[in-house]
């Protein structure tokens, strides 16, 4: 968010003195001069304490401050600031990560190659969070999205939004588990000739599910799955919903779970939902789609201004290659040849 303006009240209160009747002149009264006003004295600068000297440095209240506008956010902060002891448990923090750096410097952690490189890494971090200080508020002006561009937005892109296929199906299944304690192809075929035989009779899929069905992710709630996207379930159980009549339980379909018996109960087409209906939606990615692009721009406004060139364009040394110093498409002339 943009950063408020800091505004400044001043009100100014005046005296307004009655004017006293005339009456008899009175005795001249001796008025004695005013004294002049003290001058105004300055708060003296607030001392830095020192919290400790680790080997040959000294460390100050003002290195841990700093310590703190690093490690949290402005929240995380004020939540220091307000908890009873908080502040001093991350002072005494401080101070055990000075004694483990210096400890480290002491016996020479930091030199080597990897050693630097990780600390242009850091270094490189606190560089680019004082650039997007400096730059944020310039580049936060550039990412307000007004009613407009959220329309033309998602009138560009209606697909992002678009509900996929879905079904909704009850089903039972009688697993396949060959083994001692499985349940084999006789079995599973006998099992689901009798629950056949059980919707002939006139019972509901939905209550024979609780007694047959080996699918614990269904069974209690009679095989049913609802608002179910295509392409979550195996391809022959998918197809069949597909095909299948609506309300009808269909033939059995052999998976590589088992046998099933489907009812499907819905089918919903993939459809693109009113843009009132989901227009908060529609901001969010709209909001995160020029954020995006205002940051892309931002970065290609600095490559240009500092030069920049992708690896096909450098040499294993690290320079130039020859391709990109000639036109493309010119032929470049060799010495001894003529023209």
């Amino acid at each position: 968010m943009l950063r408020q303006s800091l505004i400044t009240l001043t009100a100014a209160f005046l005296a307004a003195q009655t004017p006293a009747p005339e009456v008899a002149k009175p005795a001249p009264v001796k008025v004695e001069a005013p004294k002049p006003m003290p001058a105004k004295v300055e708060a003296p600068p607030k001392e830095d304490k020192v919290l400790a000297r680790v080997g040959n440095r000294t460390f100050r209240e003002s290195d841990f401050e700093l310590f703190l506008s690093m490690a949290l956010n402005p929240q995380q902060r004020m939540q220091v600031e307000m908890v009873q002891g908080a502040k001093d448990q991350y002072r005494k923090q401080f101070l055990d990560f000075k004694v483990m750096e210096t400890k480290a410097r002491k016996d020479g952690m930091d030199k080597g190659p990897e050693y630097q490189k990780k600390r242009e890494l850091m270094e490189a971090q606190v560089l680019i969070q004082a650039l997007m200080k400096r730059d944020s508020p310039a580049l936060e002006k550039k990412v307000v999205v007004g009613d407009a561009d959220v329309k033309a937005y998602f009138d560009k892109n209606q697909d992002k939004f678009k509900s996929p296929e879905s079904f909704n199906a009850r089903h039972l299944l009688i697993s396949l588990k060959p083994g001692e304690k499985g349940q084999g192809e006789e079995e599973a075929k006998a099992k689901l000739a009798k629950v056949q035989e059980a919707l002939k009779a006139g019972k509901k899929l939905e209550e024979l599910t609780k007694e047959f069905s080996d699918d614990p992710g269904s069974k209690e709630k009679g095989g049913l799955y609802e608002n179910i996207s295509y392409g979550s379930f195996v391809p022959e159980f998918e197809a069949a919903v597909r095909k299948q009549d609506i309300g009808m339980v269909g033939e059995p379909v052999k998976t590589q779970f088992g046998y099933h018996l489907i009812q499907v109960e819905k089918r919903t087409a993939s459809a693109i939902p009113a843009f009132d209906t989901i227009k908060d939606q529609v901001r969010q990615k709209a909001q995160s789609a020029k954020q995006e692009e205002v940051l892309q721009a931002y970065v290609d406004g600095l490559k240009k201004e500092i030069g920049f060139m992708d690896g096909a364009a450098v040499t294993p040394s690290g320079k130039e290659s020859q391709k990109t110093t000639q036109e493309q498409g010119k032929p470049t002339k060799k010495i001894g040849t003529k023209k």
